[in-house]
């Protein structure tokens, strides 16, 4: 590694949707994303060591441009990727064997992830110009147990500054190292003290800026608008109500991320895909209505007319002429978001619904829709392409403090893990979570799923700014509505 206070070169600014991750980490605001698998080995005992990780994630972080850079000046409005010439990758690595009392069934085992990963969250990333902030841990359950369906697996947790990659690419970075795992168990035993250190002293051509390879084009419509509703006086705007957002924002709130974890078997899976195509929506759209007919029924209508929701669009579809194709697949940041809006007329139909399942279909078909819509005009009109012109984004966030939440909640999906083609270790559950968002959505659901297997749906949020009951009940009610489904074919009981 570079000694302390060691001046690393500067290899390029980060990109404005970069820009706007590091200012968050900086200020305490957003600190992390993170995908967790679980590695189901090929036979009990097989285990994933540092004899067998080291080598493996080498070559994944030298094929990886933006897992060996640092992040210098993040305290400023010019923060830059440095150049990290020598990773130890003992400092990015670590194995933790969970205490056996605590995990004695898959059930107690999953709590625990979720507790790792909420704690995970909130920590921040140190030394950035000396270290790529970025993090793995393998776990297992304690060896106590003897329970058959612990006894193989271990999952990997992958926690990453936002700065550096998506969600998608969260998963993307699983992909690389199961293939390595896999391909390493066929190798010579390695050496892991000499894999683990890195030497990196060529600069790494880094993928280029998310603004430089879409082509964002903003309407004049869309500008004027978008600037009145961010700069123009209050007095002037159209009175707009306030969706259901919790609390407030508030800086002076601990940042303590906690999780939450809905696991849907394969089979209830499978039934869920089959309904949301015979009804002309997605899994991402059913899971946005669920959680409002949840939210809905769980919060007075006086406290709660109206919702509001975001859903993150992966960018790699857009990526334009100019973008080179050696660094297309490269992991990096390339997202933007859609709000959906859910007003207090379609809220109070919802409640006073007769027909629960109908209103919940036309509604997840309603996000559907929207979202396609969307996707047939980017990248026209987004936000993104507006990001530029801001200079101060600490400024931007500092006159968050104390307004209103933008919305209710996220629903983030990065898809579908595939089957490995080769033999050795398998991928058997994907659990994906986004860091306590201070200054945006107050729950953040995560799904992540295996090919012809589970899908598990997250729950993130901040400590006290969302009651437990709350999270707990609507935890509650999306695993009795797939249940249910599963069993019967109807979210609703009767």
């Amino acid at each position: 590694m570079g000694s302390q206070g060691e001046t690393h070169a500067a290899l390029r600014r980060l990109a404005p949707i970069e820009l706007y991750s590091s200012v968050r980490h900086s200020m305490g605001l957003y600190l992390s994303v993170t995908v967790t698998c679980r590695y189901t080995a090929p036979s009990p005992g097989q285990r994933i060591d540092a004899a067998l990780l080291y080598p493996a994630l080498a070559r994944v972080v030298s094929a990886q441009p933006m897992l060996r850079v640092g992040i210098r000046g993040q305290d400023t409005n010019e923060a830059a990727y440095c150049h990290v010439k020598a990773m130890d990758l003992a400092r990015h690595a670590s194995f933790k064997t969970l205490d056996a009392c605590a995990c004695e069934t898959m059930d107690q085992y999953n709590q625990q992830i979720a507790l790792l990963q909420g704690w995970h969250h909130s920590q921040t990333w140190p030394n950035l110009d000396d270290i790529p902030p970025w993090c793995i841990v393998v776990v297992q359950p304690g060896t106590a147990t003897g329970q058959d369906e612990l006894s193989t697996v271990q999952d990997i947790l992958f926690s990453f500054h936002h700065a550096l990659l998506d969600g998608i690419s969260g998963k993307l970075f699983h992909e690389s190292l199961l293939r390595e795992l896999n391909h390493q168990l066929h190798q010579e035993a390695a050496n892991a003290t000499s894999s683990r250190h890195l030497q990196l002293p060529d600069a790494p051509k880094l993928p280029e800026a998310q603004d430089h390879v879409i082509t964002f084009t903003n309407s004049t419509s869309y500008l004027i608008r978008t600037l009145w509703n961010e700069l123009g006086p209050s007095m002037l705007h159209a009175s707009k109500p306030i969706p259901w957002h919790s609390k407030a924002i508030d800086f002076a709130m601990a940042y303590v991320t906690l999780t939450k974890a809905v696991d849907v078997p394969g089979p209830v899976v499978t039934k869920l895909l089959q309904a949301c195509r015979d009804h002309h929506t997605t899994i991402t759209g059913l899971f946005h209505a669920l959680t409002l007919a949840s939210l809905a029924a769980r919060l007075p209508a006086d406290k709660a007319p109206s919702f509001a929701a975001t859903t993150p669009i992966g960018l790699r579809p857009f990526l334009g002429p100019s973008a080179d194709p050696e660094l297309k697949p490269l992991l990096r940041v390339l997202v933007t978001s859609y709000n959906h809006e859910f007003p207090p007329a379609l809220v109070a139909q919802l409640r006073a619904s007769s027909n629960a399942d109908e209103t919940t279909w036309r509604i997840a078909q309603r996000v559907k829709d929207e979202l396609k819509a969307r996707m047939a005009t980017m990248p026209n009109d987004d936000i993104n392409g507006l990001m530029k012109y801001n200079s101060d984004w600490f400024g931007f966030f500092k006159k968050k403090d104390g307004q209103p939440r933008p919305d209710s909640w996220e629903v983030s999906n990065i898809g579908v893990f595939p089957p490995s083609p080769d033999p050795g270790f398998a991928v058997s559950r994907v659990y994906f979570t986004n860091g306590a968002m201070v200054t945006g959505s107050p729950l953040a659901l995560g799904l992540g799923s295996v090919a012809g297997g589970p899908l598990s749906v997250s729950i993130s949020w901040q400590k006290d700014v969302v009651e437990q009951d709350l999270v707990d009940g609507l935890a509650g009610d999306l695993a009795q509505f797939v249940t249910r489904f599963g069993e019967t074919g109807r979210f609703a009981a009767g």
